[in-house]
């Protein structure tokens, strides 16, 4: 099940955390979620999320080939594009515009492959189900779209974004000692870093051990001082 987040809402883990065989990125209320993600890692923010790009700023209208396509509608008045040979300055409208030529290139060569490879010998026409299909395929697009991929924090805490909710699977009392041995283990070895830190924190001295305990309590919900 896909559900819509704010990443306001969204706690991370931050340690490595597997519902089943499913490693999580982290939880809404008490839901255990992983974030869609695009290319690059790129968070899936949903359709109608505003986005601050180099050239101005649009918003979300539809995602293309792992990428966000974005209708950009207001732009930068001091954003300037040099081309390579250093022969052509490009203004925020002139840049946007020649993205949007060129992802309505790609396009078009994506409806022309599609056509020869499945089009009627006797009709010259693809199929009403096969036109069907690519008009699914190929988002609408206006005159401004143009199509991005994104690194780092480009959304904002308010923004909103997609999440796929991981059910919990019913263990049987074997697999869950089996569970328990690994979350053991791994604690163990957070122990052992831990132990390095605070050497390195109180030069040589003795540890203060509830030190590491409450730490490892508040990165594994433990309460009864079992680690």
């Amino acid at each position: 099940m896909f559900i819509e987040t704010t990443l306001n809402s969204f706690i991370g883990t931050s340690t490595p955390t597997f519902i089943g065989e499913t490693r999580i990125d982290g939880y809404v209320g008490n839901r255990p979620v992983v974030l869609r993600k695009m290319k690059g890692g790129m968070l899936m923010p949903v359709l109608g999320t505003t986005l601050a790009l180099p050239y101005g700023s649009g918003k979300v209208i539809g995602y293309s080939d792992e990428k966000l396509l974005v209708d950009v509608t207001e732009f930068n008045g001091d954003y300037e594009f040099i081309n390579a040979s250093e022969t052509e300055i490009y203004d925020a409208s002139e840049t946007v515009a020649m993205r949007n030529s060129a992802l309505k290139a790609s396009l078009a060569t994506i409806i022309s492959d599609y056509s020869r490879l499945y089009k009627s010998e006797i009709t010259g026409k693809l199929s009403p189900m096969r036109q069907a299909k690519l008009d699914s395929y190929i988002p609408e697009i206006t005159e401004t779209t143009v199509c991005v991929a994104l690194e780092g924090a480009f959304l904002k805490g308010s923004d909103k974004v997609v999440a796929q909710v991981v059910a919990k699977p019913k263990l049987t009392p074997a697999e869950r000692r089996a569970q328990r041995a690994l979350e053991i283990a791994d604690a163990k070895r957070l122990r052992t870093r831990l132990l390095e830190k605070y050497d390195d924190e109180f030069g040589g001295d003795d540890v203060p051990d509830d030190a590491i305990q409450a730490e490892l309590d508040e990165m594994f919900g433990n309460d009864d001082g079992e680690f």
